[in-house]
């Protein structure tokens, strides 16, 4: 299956970059003579340019999901088994610091022999991979602290793992 960003949860970052990016810039271009300006200015406007650049990855990026495992296809691509999952970590992040306030978004990162894998819940049916990664997960015994556990929950994924007594 095959899931992405869609445009219109990205189009904040994109704004957000260009605004820093312009606010950053132009003063950066005009102060290259005062050394301490220059370097601070030059600093900020490097990062809005990353900012920028890895929502283009984002954008650019696919996520392909099959019974084998989770692949990201573009840019910085990279492919994990399920069966290789060593690592799970859920987290959520609020926009709001009312507890009550349900604003925010969730980053799951995946990680295995070949590495990590970081999805933004913004992607498409991010609730199914976040399934499929739990179930992969727990019968893998992958590290997972509380906290991700929790997110799991919060979220409504239940861990259906095969019964010992059927192997």
């Amino acid at each position: 299956m095959t899931h992405s960003y869609p445009l219109t949860s990205l189009y904040g970052d994109y704004i957000r970059s260009v605004i820093g990016l312009v606010f950053m810039g132009v003063p950066f271009f005009f102060s290259i003579g005062n050394m301490f300006m220059s370097v601070v200015l030059g600093g900020l406007t490097l990062l809005f340019l990353v900012f920028g650049i890895r929502t283009a990855i984002r954008h650019f990026s696919v996520i392909e999901t099959s019974p084998e495992g989770i692949t990201t296809v573009g840019p910085l691509g990279r492919r994990i088994a399920w069966s290789e999952i060593t690592k799970v970590d859920l987290k959520y992040f609020s926009t709001s610091r009312d507890k009550n306030n349900k604003d925010g978004w969730m980053q799951l990162k995946i990680c295995g022999n070949a590495g990590c894998l970081k999805i933004e819940s913004n992607l498409t049916d991010f609730e199914q991979i976040a399934a499929q990664t739990a179930n992969a997960g727990f019968a893998n015994s992958a590290e997972m602290n509380e906290t991700t556990v929790e997110n799991f929950t919060a979220m409504g994924v239940t861990v259906s793992l095969p019964d010992e007594d059927e192997e």
